[in-house]
């Protein structure tokens, strides 16, 4: 008896086989690719890293400062000042190539000790912004703001004749004279409300050397 080929052997079935076979290799690949995803989780709050905020308002601050500063300066100038007014008045009647030598060592003991103490005041000020403001740049601003308030008061002074230490300040008759004299006004405030910013900036640079807005963060 005669056996029918196509009951012995059955037809392959083309598209049925390619469904069903599985690569293993294949599945070991996408396993590995999908793992790592699978672990990523979002960064704990604690593990985020976060800007250090400067304090509300620390601009404001700085220059109220400032000016507070510069007012401190021109009062500690005018009781030194009036407290050697006779040294003073003494020194006005002499130009300074004629004044005598213990005199002029005198006047310039008073002006290195008037330095000193608004050099003191100015520090002192710069520790304070940096406490309170944080921001350096606003250390080196309230000093400078200072040091234009001091300049400006201590020219005016000068101005009043009955002033002990007042004295010419470049200003002379006509415009001309005017003029020349507000220029030198001009550039001697800047010059010492540069230095006077400068040594606000060394407080506050002191007082925030460890203060997270500047360790660890440059901004």
């Amino acid at each position: 008896m005669m056996r029918d080929p196509d009951q012995e052997y059955p037809k392959h079935q083309p598209g049925r086989g390619e469904h069903e076979h599985h690569d293993p290799f294949a599945t070991q690949e996408e396993g590995e690719l999908e793992e790592p995803r699978r672990r990523e989780r979002p960064l704990h709050q604690r593990d985020a890293a976060s800007t250090p905020q400067l304090p509300p308002g620390h601009a404001g601050k700085a220059m109220i400062i400032g000016v507070v500063l510069g007012a401190l300066v021109s009062l500690q100038g005018v009781i030194l000042t009036l407290k050697n007014a006779d040294l003073y008045r003494e020194a006005g009647k002499y130009t300074q190539t004629s004044m005598p030598l213990g005199l002029a060592t005198n006047i310039l003991w008073l002006f290195l000790l008037g330095l000193a103490i608004s050099a003191l005041i100015y520090f002192i000020g710069g520790l304070v912004i940096g406490k309170i403001s944080v921001h350096r740049r606003w250390a080196f601003i309230g000093g400078f703001i200072g040091g234009l308030v001091s300049s400006i008061i201590g020219a005016i002074l000068k101005q009043i004749p009955a002033y002990p230490n007042a004295g010419n300040t470049g200003f002379s008759g006509g415009m001309l004279g005017i003029g020349g004299g507000l220029v030198a006004l001009i550039i001697s405030a800047v010059i010492l409300s540069v230095l006077a910013g400068l040594v606000t900036l060394l407080g506050g640079w002191l007082m925030t050397r460890h203060h997270p807005y500047y360790v660890g963060y440059y901004g």
